[in-house]
């Protein structure tokens, strides 16, 4: 005997049915993870300690990411560029090999030394026309560069080199000049302050995307000049994508000595599922509960003990089964079976259903709430859409319990820490 897919179909009407559509495309399920600039790459192919920066005298920079997923010799692209002076630098083509994850990294060995400004890596997947991760760094002058000038006779202090800095060391250098920031966090200002007064006073004054005053604070430096300064904001909530702006004064000029303008970036799908409001679910007839974020759309289906739950902005009409997650119980689904024998014949009926373009991705166990969980996931096709599916299922007794997600492509990467987060806290009752 198999557990079949069938109840669970019959339950959430359309999910996970078998459909044909006119039209065939193939698609790869490798993607790329944890894409950074790092200060070395081992013998193993490990990353050392993320940077954002290096400095113009620098002799080699190093990237490195994962590659998730990937067929057997999936080709992947990766391009170095100068930003500032729109120029690409270098192209480098990889092979993945047998492994579908592992490590890849790329090093551009320098003869001579790099312009300051922004730069860019991206890296491409086979064919792709968009890049699968792209990361942004800055060159910044070496140590050679950064004289102290003496004070000026001038009766007034003034500011020089105000930018955003990922964060400011021991000695109050800032580690780099950016010009985007994370939505959460701390963001740092710096300046080089010059001619200071014994009553000089700076001012920080942080303004939000429409012109709104966020925060603002005095540093008094004690008299000391030609010195670093910094002021940082840290957020208690995650910010809205747009441009952002510091302004510095010194003591009660009418102006501004220094504004800094910078990005905000987008918010992570990872980010944004940490913070986000989640409300409880349960049914008593099922046997389950189950928490969802607040702003997704439940829907109680007691009579076939599920439930299926849905984020309004990304539901296609006539697509309910799709970016989407159910929740089904299977009563007496699982008699006689272990978590791993019934995960097996999941997987064989999955691969029996003549889903177009079927690919198998991953497989495995773990413990959520003391219940075994076994997870399966897949890609596949429906009208002309790619498809990602990753089922969990949980034996309790003779009982089946099955959490379904299914998204396209272009969703799953925004849609699964939530679902991921609705997991970790399904029990059973």
């Amino acid at each position: 005997m198999k557990i079949s897919k069938r109840i669970l179909l019959f339950a959430v009407v359309a999910m996970l049915a078998v459909f044909t559509v006119g039209c065939s495309f193939s698609f790869s399920t490798a993607k790329i993870e944890d894409a950074i600039m790092t200060n070395s790459i081992d013998d193993k192919g490990m990353p050392g300690e993320e940077v954002v920066s290096y400095t113009t005298d620098a002799t080699v920079l190093y990237t490195s990411a994962k590659i998730r997923n990937a067929p057997d010799h999936t080709q992947i692209k990766i391009v170095w560029t100068y930003v500032t002076g729109d120029q690409m630098i270098d192209t480098v083509m990889l092979d993945s090999g047998t492994l579908s994850d592992n490590y890849i990294s790329s090093n551009l060995e320098l003869t001579t030394q790099l312009p300051t400004g922004d730069y860019k890596v991206e890296y491409y997947i086979d064919e792709r026309e968009e890049p699968d991760a792209v990361v942004k760094f800055v060159v910044i002058p070496g140590q050679e560069a950064v004289k102290e000038e003496p004070a000026t006779e001038a009766e007034t202090a003034y500011l020089e080199d105000a930018h955003m800095t990922s964060y400011m060391d021991p000695g109050g250098t800032p580690a780099d000049s950016i010009t985007t920031v994370a939505p959460t966090g701390t963001w740092y200002v710096s300046a080089i302050l010059r001619n200071t007064q014994p009553d000089t006073v700076i001012h920080f004054i942080w303004y939000d995307t429409n012109g709104n005053l966020i925060d603002q604070f005095d540093l008094d430096p004690n008299g000391e000049t030609d010195i670093y300064i910094s002021g940082s904001l840290e957020l208690s909530t995650i910010a809205p994508e747009g441009q952002y702006s510091v302004e510095l004064y010194v003591n009660d000029a009418a102006t501004p000595g220094a504004t800094v303008n910078f990005t905000v970036a987008a918010v992570s799908a990872e980010d944004a599922a940490s913070v986000a409001d989640f409300a409880y679910f349960s049914q008593t007839e099922g046997g389950f509960s189950i928490e969802y974020p607040s702003d997704w759309q439940a829907v109680d289906m007691k009579e076939n003990y599920a439930a299926g739950f849905y984020p309004m902005d990304y539901i296609t009409e006539g697509q309910e089964d799709i970016n989407s997650v159910f929740v089904v119980v299977v009563k007496g689904g699982a008699s006689g079976y272990t978590l791993d024998t019934a995960l097996q014949s999941w997987i064989d009926e999955t691969e029996n259903g003549n889903l177009e373009n079927y690919t198998y991705i991953d497989e495995g166990t773990d413990t959520v709430n003391g219940n075994g969980v076994a997870v399966f996931a897949y890609g596949w096709a429906k009208d002309g859409l790619n498809l990602y599916t990753m089922d969990y299922l949980v034996i309790k007794g003779d009982d089946l319990y099955v959490i379904t997600f299914t998204a396209t492509d272009q969703t799953f990467d925004t849609l699964y820490p939530f679902v991921e987060r609705m997991v970790l806290t399904f029990q059973t009752i």
